[in-house]
């Protein structure tokens, strides 16, 4: 049997902005993402938040596909990378070890309103 690959939808800033915007409103309320040490966030939540909806979006196979993207693509470059960029290690620190209150505080106010 043949496989079909249907092309992806290609990403602009409307298509993006319906699908994050209801998280967005809930940032405002969302305890503050802080850093565990001396040196600053590479990424804020609402970056966080942004890259996980693109992720997702675009069905990337991988984070290193993604921060390839974010490296190479101007709509990720304008609307979801971290000013400077994010190096792969640190992207998957962010991803994996933080920002779950805030994760947890958006999805217990997202099943409240339901």
């Amino acid at each position: 049997m043949a496989h079909i690959s249907i092309p992806k939808k290609q990403i602009h800033s409307l298509i993006f902005d319906n699908f994050q915007s209801p998280l967005l409103r809930l940032l405002e309320f969302t305890p503050e993402l802080s850093s565990r040490g001396d040196r600053s966030l590479k990424m804020t939540f609402k970056d966080q938040v942004s890259a996980l909806v693109y992720f997702h979006l675009q069905e990337h196979k991988s984070a290193r596909h993604l921060i390839q993207d974010l490296e190479e693509n101007d709509f990720t470059k304008d609307n979801i990378a971290p000013k400077g960029g994010i190096s792969r290690s640190s992207f998957s620190e962010i991803i994996n070890g933080r920002g779950l209150e805030q994760l947890q505080f958006i999805l217990k106010i997202s099943i409240k309103r339901l």
